[in-house]
């Protein structure tokens, strides 16, 4: 090959080295940042100090979160159980009466569940002051119709 064309070859060479070199430098400093999970605390906290909670109201509702979460977990659990159950054994129950009472058993647990999350609400909100009572119904209108896949998102 003659000096020209050895030229041309480095030419491109460093050409495509530095495209090679701007590509990936766009590409990692464009990664977004992973911002750190806020802990259940954390989210908690956000709550209280949205409504405007004092001190001695935010001791009162973590005993009380604390207390209906304790209540709430086996009945949670059971529910997973039940509904693992009912889809695990697909191909054997098919539709048939044993399967139709699961449903109906699953769905009482979630009334149930529901029953006791609506009163637990209701037992938070007559802690309150008359004037927070619209900022909290706000807020657990909000909380409770977030997605829950994703529970820090707003």
């Amino acid at each position: 090959m003659s000096q020209t064309k050895y030229k041309w070859l480095i030419f491109l060479v460093a050409i495509l080295m530095v495209s090679n070199f701007a590509l990936a430098f766009f590409l990692f400093s464009s990664q977004k940042k992973e911002t750190p999970r806020k802990s259940k605390d954390d989210f908690a906290m956000a709550f209280y100090k949205e409504i405007g909670l004092s001190n001695n109201q935010i001791d009162t509702f973590k005993i009380l979160k604390d207390e209906y979460f304790k209540e709430m977990r086996p009945i949670w659990s059971e529910i997973r159980g039940m509904k693992d159950s009912l889809y695990r054994n697909m191909g054997s129950l098919s539709k048939d009466s044993s399967a139709i009472k699961l449903i109906f058993l699953i769905n009482q647990k979630n009334t149930n569940a529901d029953i006791k999350t609506f009163d637990h609400f209701i037992v938070l909100r007559n802690k309150l002051d008359t004037g927070a009572y619209n900022k909290f119904d706000t807020s657990i209108a909000k909380m409770m119709n977030r997605p829950w896949g994703n529970r820090n998102r707003k």
